[in-house]
Protein backbone atom coordinates (compact mmCIF):
# COMPACT_ATOMS: atom_id res chain seq x y z
CA UNK A 1 0.00 0.00 0.00
CA UNK A 2 1.52 3.53 -1.03
CA UNK A 3 1.02 6.29 1.53
CA UNK A 4 3.10 8.68 1.02
CA UNK A 5 1.12 10.76 -1.05
CA UNK A 6 -2.70 9.90 -0.02
CA UNK A 7 -4.01 12.95 -1.97
CA UNK A 8 -2.99 11.39 -5.57
CA UNK A 9 -3.59 7.49 -4.21
CA UNK A 10 -7.01 7.81 -2.88
CA UNK A 11 -10.42 7.78 -5.43
CA UNK A 12 -12.70 6.60 -3.39
CA UNK A 13 -14.23 7.42 0.19
CA UNK A 14 -12.81 4.72 1.90
CA UNK A 15 -9.50 5.19 0.27
CA UNK A 16 -9.47 8.63 1.38
CA UNK A 17 -9.94 7.38 4.89
CA UNK A 18 -7.63 4.55 4.95
CA UNK A 19 -4.88 6.54 3.08
CA UNK A 20 -4.39 9.03 6.09
CA UNK A 21 -4.50 6.37 8.92
CA UNK A 22 -1.59 4.57 6.93
CA UNK A 23 0.02 7.81 6.25
CA UNK A 24 0.16 8.21 9.63
CA UNK A 25 1.08 4.84 10.85
CA UNK A 26 4.04 4.82 8.67
CA UNK A 27 5.04 8.25 9.57
CA UNK A 28 4.62 8.08 13.02
CA UNK A 29 5.30 6.27 16.22
CA UNK A 30 1.36 5.01 16.58
CA UNK A 31 1.25 1.45 15.30
CA UNK A 32 -1.98 -0.12 13.87
CA UNK A 33 -2.52 -1.33 17.59
CA UNK A 34 -2.60 2.14 18.48
CA UNK A 35 -4.92 3.27 15.93
CA UNK A 36 -7.21 0.47 16.80
CA UNK A 37 -7.23 1.64 20.35
CA UNK A 38 -8.46 4.73 19.39
CA UNK A 39 -11.13 4.02 16.85
CA UNK A 40 -12.41 1.41 19.31
CA UNK A 41 -12.55 4.44 21.65
CA UNK A 42 -14.18 6.67 19.36
CA UNK A 43 -16.43 4.60 18.62
CA UNK A 44 -17.84 4.01 21.46
CA UNK A 45 -18.04 8.04 22.60
CA UNK A 46 -19.83 8.76 19.75
CA UNK A 47 -22.47 5.33 18.85
CA UNK A 48 -21.94 3.70 22.06
CA UNK A 49 -25.28 1.72 21.26
CA UNK A 50 -24.39 0.92 17.37
CA UNK A 51 -20.46 0.34 18.55
CA UNK A 52 -21.80 -3.02 21.28
CA UNK A 53 -24.06 -4.36 18.69
CA UNK A 54 -21.07 -4.39 15.88
CA UNK A 55 -19.15 -5.95 18.51
CA UNK A 56 -16.76 -3.11 18.73
CA UNK A 57 -14.46 -3.99 22.27
CA UNK A 58 -14.80 -1.29 24.46
CA UNK A 59 -11.48 -1.20 26.57
CA UNK A 60 -12.20 0.96 29.10
CA UNK A 61 -14.92 -1.73 30.22
CA UNK A 62 -14.50 -3.20 33.40
CA UNK A 63 -14.94 -6.79 31.81
CA UNK A 64 -11.76 -5.92 30.02
CA UNK A 65 -10.01 -3.82 32.93
CA UNK A 66 -10.55 -6.86 35.25
CA UNK A 67 -9.10 -10.05 32.79
CA UNK A 68 -6.06 -9.08 31.28
CA UNK A 69 -6.69 -12.92 29.02
CA UNK A 70 -10.04 -11.73 27.98
CA UNK A 71 -8.03 -8.29 27.15
CA UNK A 72 -5.54 -9.31 25.02
CA UNK A 73 -8.03 -11.76 22.99
CA UNK A 74 -10.18 -8.73 22.50
CA UNK A 75 -7.25 -6.54 21.54
CA UNK A 76 -6.20 -9.48 18.68
CA UNK A 77 -9.57 -9.83 17.26
CA UNK A 78 -10.28 -6.04 17.09
CA UNK A 79 -6.55 -5.51 15.61
CA UNK A 80 -7.57 -8.00 12.66
CA UNK A 81 -11.04 -6.34 11.90
CA UNK A 82 -9.23 -2.72 11.33
CA UNK A 83 -6.51 -4.66 9.61
CA UNK A 84 -8.64 -5.70 6.86
CA UNK A 85 -10.31 -2.38 6.78
CA UNK A 86 -6.57 -0.86 6.37
CA UNK A 87 -5.57 -3.13 3.61
CA UNK A 88 -8.56 -2.75 1.58
CA UNK A 89 -9.76 -6.44 1.81
CA UNK A 90 -13.07 -5.64 3.43
CA UNK A 91 -15.00 -2.49 2.57
CA UNK A 92 -15.29 -0.19 5.23
CA UNK A 93 -18.73 0.11 6.92
CA UNK A 94 -20.62 3.39 6.84
CA UNK A 95 -21.30 3.69 10.46
CA UNK A 96 -17.37 3.75 11.35
CA UNK A 97 -16.43 6.88 9.11
CA UNK A 98 -16.69 9.38 11.55
CA UNK A 99 -14.85 7.62 14.29
CA UNK A 100 -12.21 6.63 11.79
CA UNK A 101 -11.99 10.40 10.67
CA UNK A 102 -11.63 11.22 15.13
CA UNK A 103 -9.26 8.89 15.83
CA UNK A 104 -6.66 10.22 13.35
CA UNK A 105 -3.68 12.88 15.15
CA UNK A 106 -4.98 16.23 15.00
CA UNK A 107 -2.46 16.73 11.69
CA UNK A 108 -3.91 13.48 10.02
CA UNK A 109 -7.13 14.31 11.13
CA UNK A 110 -7.29 17.63 9.68
CA UNK A 111 -5.58 16.91 6.30
CA UNK A 112 -8.40 13.58 6.13
CA UNK A 113 -11.33 16.34 6.50
CA UNK A 114 -9.95 19.10 4.27
CA UNK A 115 -9.54 16.22 1.54
CA UNK A 116 -12.85 15.03 2.37
CA UNK A 117 -14.48 18.18 1.76
CA UNK A 118 -12.65 19.37 -1.11
CA UNK A 119 -14.47 16.30 -3.22
CA UNK A 120 -17.41 18.33 -2.56
CA UNK A 121 -15.89 21.94 -3.55
CA UNK A 122 -15.85 22.54 -0.01
CA UNK A 123 -13.22 23.58 2.97
CA UNK A 124 -12.89 21.47 6.58
CA UNK A 125 -12.23 24.18 8.07
CA UNK A 126 -15.11 25.57 9.82
CA UNK A 127 -16.08 28.85 12.74
CA UNK A 128 -16.95 27.33 15.78
CA UNK A 129 -18.68 28.49 19.28
CA UNK A 130 -16.84 28.66 22.80
CA UNK A 131 -19.81 26.76 23.69
CA UNK A 132 -18.68 24.21 20.26
CA UNK A 133 -14.55 24.75 21.30
CA UNK A 134 -15.22 23.78 24.75
CA UNK A 135 -17.27 20.85 23.61
CA UNK A 136 -14.32 19.57 21.62
CA UNK A 137 -11.72 19.91 23.92
CA UNK A 138 -13.60 17.87 26.88
CA UNK A 139 -13.84 15.70 24.43
CA UNK A 140 -10.27 15.52 23.46
CA UNK A 141 -9.17 15.39 26.83
CA UNK A 142 -11.24 11.81 27.30
CA UNK A 143 -9.36 10.66 24.24
CA UNK A 144 -6.14 11.83 26.20
CA UNK A 145 -6.95 9.96 29.35
CA UNK A 146 -7.78 7.07 27.17
CA UNK A 147 -4.52 7.15 25.84
CA UNK A 148 -2.80 7.68 29.38
CA UNK A 149 -4.84 4.79 30.58
CA UNK A 150 -3.96 2.29 28.00
CA UNK A 151 -0.39 3.34 27.66
CA UNK A 152 -0.32 3.53 31.75
CA UNK A 153 -1.67 -0.20 32.26
CA UNK A 154 1.27 -1.70 30.18
CA UNK A 155 3.83 0.45 32.13
CA UNK A 156 2.34 -0.24 35.56
CA UNK A 157 1.49 -3.87 35.16
CA UNK A 158 3.78 -4.94 37.69
CA UNK A 159 2.81 -2.29 39.63
CA UNK A 160 5.94 0.10 39.29
CA UNK A 161 7.59 2.39 36.51
CA UNK A 162 11.15 1.70 36.13
CA UNK A 163 13.92 1.10 33.71
CA UNK A 164 12.31 -1.87 32.22
CA UNK A 165 9.51 0.11 30.88
CA UNK A 166 11.68 3.14 28.73
CA UNK A 167 10.37 1.55 25.69
CA UNK A 168 7.05 2.84 26.51
CA UNK A 169 7.74 6.05 28.66
CA UNK A 170 8.01 8.63 26.18
CA UNK A 171 4.82 8.18 24.38
CA UNK A 172 3.45 7.78 28.09
CA UNK A 173 5.19 10.96 28.87
CA UNK A 174 3.80 12.74 25.65
CA UNK A 175 0.12 11.43 26.52
CA UNK A 176 0.20 12.56 30.26
CA UNK A 177 1.18 16.09 28.69
CA UNK A 178 -1.46 15.90 26.51
CA UNK A 179 -3.99 15.07 29.13
CA UNK A 180 -2.55 18.47 31.45
CA UNK A 181 -2.49 20.79 28.47
CA UNK A 182 -6.77 19.82 27.06
CA UNK A 183 -6.77 19.97 31.38
CA UNK A 184 -5.67 23.13 31.78
CA UNK A 185 -7.61 24.75 28.31
CA UNK A 186 -10.76 23.40 30.02
CA UNK A 187 -9.83 24.91 33.39
CA UNK A 188 -8.99 28.56 31.66
CA UNK A 189 -12.09 28.34 29.90
CA UNK A 190 -14.16 28.04 33.18
CA UNK A 191 -12.04 30.80 34.88
CA UNK A 192 -12.91 33.06 32.14
CA UNK A 193 -16.46 32.41 32.34
CA UNK A 194 -16.44 32.71 36.02
CA UNK A 195 -14.78 36.06 35.88
CA UNK A 196 -17.40 37.43 32.98
CA UNK A 197 -20.59 36.14 35.72
CA UNK A 198 -18.97 38.27 38.62
CA UNK A 199 -17.76 36.13 40.52
CA UNK A 200 -14.51 35.04 42.41
CA UNK A 201 -12.23 32.15 40.93
CA UNK A 202 -11.01 29.50 43.03
CA UNK A 203 -7.51 30.93 43.13
CA UNK A 204 -8.83 34.63 44.18
CA UNK A 205 -10.71 32.39 47.02
CA UNK A 206 -7.80 31.00 48.01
Amino acid sequence: MRTSSPRHTAQTRDQVLVAHAANQIARTSLSQDDFAQALSRELHLAIPERASKKDVPDFNSPELTSNAGEFVKATGRWLKRVQRWLSGDQEMPSWLEESWVNALEPEYRDNCVNELASRYGLTGARHMTDDQCANKSFGALIRAFGDVINTGSEVFDDQVMCEQDLPLLPKFAEQCRQVEAKAGELGRKAEQLIAAAGRPTLKSIA
